[in-house]
């Protein structure tokens, strides 16, 4: 009933509103290549290539399978860090952070204060997106629940944002305006239901319900619209991941084998209703039509929370100038002025490096840090001041949070709320499939998160901007079609300038990523 309510709907739009987004008479629009063919992204948040090897030898995953034999598949290795504000802003721009300026959720600390006090939106942006620069040469989008995608872009095409939203205003939610009233009951990710325990049932019925009308929705852009960009992103894979993960590992501390009878199987089912939801897209391609499917990052166990600001009072004393620079994970801040202030600097990073290579767990004795950067040697660009000054990687099981210094300044601490707390979390490989006329069958292609999209504009006959940090994975094609996807700069940069919101955003941001769980 929702599907023809819609259909009928977007008839009216695409008959009333034929170029809703494009550019305005006057405007130049450059002249772009042959496009090969249209291109069809289907994300899923946080889907595992280890999960997917799993499940695709027990013959659960029928569609992956046949992209597997058909098509090519390999990991995806997202930017530092894994979060999917930052690693999703990367697949959409093909650039690493210190390009485009998102590191995580968290766009500024308020030193003086206990919690976030800013949030990035899609107008921290600091790099064009490839909806922008399709736009520039009059290629058209179809955008659907990409993460940190609001408010809406007014691009040549149709957007649904993704979360968190900044407002209640429609702009915040979708383009053009007049898309709303043929939304029908489409459900945005507000994430209003955590699973806290005994809210197991209610928060699948919400994936099942939510993850649903996206499809129905985007079903109907898909068939109705006019597009030669279509990207849809799943997040009931993460949320389910984060929950659930617990129930089906026995050697989680979490781990409760009568729970584990109802809810053990959930996050198969959700790579299941994944597969489900991909085979509806594999059946509506035609022609030249290129197929990616890809996730910002994988997934693994969470066994151990650790503390954050009691790991830096242990090991720093004075904490005042070393700041969280996220909710999750070990990225840190180092913030000091005046006189000395870099040999200060240089002082306190040696110091904390120190103190992460040597922290062991207690009771172990094995390491707990995997790998230690500092931002130089991993970012590059002008947003480079703007990211973590000391980043480093749990060893599997084992995440930093920022939680509140506690009296006992103990390290393994769960939180205010342990019944909300996360039991799978972030890895840095995610999964990419790609299929289609165009790609050779059964081969093994490993990527970058950022080769997302300059496959995209290369595969469109557009152009990438001169600063673009990813490239095309040419041995995933046939040599048919090995020369046409050939990358081509453009002499235009690929920056813009970041325009920012007001407070009243940032409020609602922060309630959204506190119901989720991202805040304690």
């Amino acid at each position: 009933m929702l599907r023809r309510f819609i259909l009928l709907g977007l008839a009216a739009v695409f008959a009333v509103f034929p170029g809703c987004g494009e550019k305005e008479r006057g405007d130049v629009v450059k002249r772009p290549r042959e496009q090969v063919g249209r291109v069809v992204v289907v994300g899923f948040d946080g889907l595992s290539p280890v999960m997917v090897d799993k499940w695709v030898k027990e013959g659960k995953l029928p569609n992956m399978a046949r992209i597997i034999r058909e098509g090519t598949y390999g990991e995806c290795m997202t930017v530092l860090p894994p979060s999917s504000a930052s690693a999703w802003t990367s697949a959409v721009t093909g650039v690493n952070p210190g390009k485009h300026g998102i590191y995580g959720f968290l766009k500024e600390l308020d030193k003086g204060k206990k919690r976030p006090a800013v949030f990035n939106t899609s107008r921290d942006r600091g790099f064009k997106s490839v909806w922008d620069v399709m736009s520039e040469y009059g290629r058209r989008a179809c955008v659907v629940n990409i993460p940190l995608s609001s408010p809406a872009d007014s691009l040549n095409g149709v957007m649904i944002a993704g979360f968190p939203h900044t407002s209640e205003d429609q702009i915040a939610h979708y383009w053009p305006p007049e898309l709303e009233k043929y939304l029908g009951s489409y459900k945005y990710d507000a994430f209003r239901v955590t699973c806290a325990k005994g809210q197991e049932e209610k928060f699948l019925r919400s994936m099942e319900d939510i993850s649903g009308r996206r499809l129905d929705v985007g079903l109907t852009l898909y068939d109705e619209g006019d597009w030669d960009l279509f990207w849809i992103v799943f997040t009931f894979t993460d949320r389910t991941q984060h929950y659930m993960w617990k129930y089906m590992d026995e050697e989680h501390p979490l781990y409760d084998p009568a729970m584990s009878e109802a809810y053990g199987d959930r996050v198969e089912w959700a790579y299941k209703r994944a597969d489900a939801f991909l085979g509806e897209f594999m059946k509506r391609l035609e022609g030249d039509d290129l197929l990616l499917v890809m996730s910002d990052h994988g997934f693994g166990p969470l066994y151990y929370i650790i503390n954050t600001r009691n790991f830096l009072q242990r090991t720093l004393g004075n904490t005042e100038d070393v700041l969280c620079a996220d909710f999750f994970g070990s990225k840190f801040k180092i913030d000091v002025s005046g006189r000395n202030a870099e040999e200060k600097y240089d002082s306190i990073r040696k110091r904390l490096i120190e103190g992460l290579e040597a922290f062991e767990d207690p009771e172990t004795g094995l390491k707990i840090i995997d790998s230690i950067y500092v931002k130089e040697d991993i970012y590059e660009g002008p947003y480079v001041g703007k990211g973590p000054d000391v980043l480093c990687l749990e060893k599997p099981g084992y995440l930093f949070f920022s939680l509140q210094v506690t009296p006992d300044l103990r390290l393994f601490d769960r939180g205010p709320s342990p019944d909300r707390a996360f039991s799978g979390f972030h890895r840095r490989m995610g999964t990419l499939f790609m299929y289609g006329k165009a790609v050779a069958a059964g081969r093994r292609v490993d990527a970058r998160i950022i080769d997302i999209t300059p496959t995209i504009l290369t595969y469109l006959g557009v152009p990438v901007p001169a600063e673009m940090d990813g490239s095309v994975p040419r041995a995933a094609f046939t040599e048919e079609y090995k020369d046409r996807v050939i990358l081509v700069k453009s002499e235009d940069s690929g920056y813009k300038k970041p325009t920012g919101l007001g407070s009243q955003d940032w409020q609602k941001i922060e309630k959204q990523l506190r119901a989720v769980g991202y805040i304690q």
